[in-house]
């Protein structure tokens, strides 16, 4: 039986000036999340962050338990 646990959605921004991307991570999101929804929460992110930050990309993480 597969159980489903959770989603997460990881925003990855490249801040000028910074090499490392910055992440900002959203925890317990909801199943099988809509792809321009998530382009919006990206977006959003970016405009809050500092100017010339630039949206790199977004990663959905989703967890799952197989037993018998």
């Amino acid at each position: 039986m597969i159980q489903k646990l959770s989603t997460k959605l990881q925003v990855q921004l490249s801040v000028p000036g910074v090499e490392k991307l910055k992440k900002v991570t959203f925890q317990n999101v909801v199943d099988n999340p809509d792809e321009a929804e998530i382009l919006k929460l990206g977006q959003l992110m970016k405009e809050l962050d500092v100017e010339g930050t630039l949206l790199d990309g977004v990663i959905i993480t989703s967890q799952s338990r197989v037993s018998k």
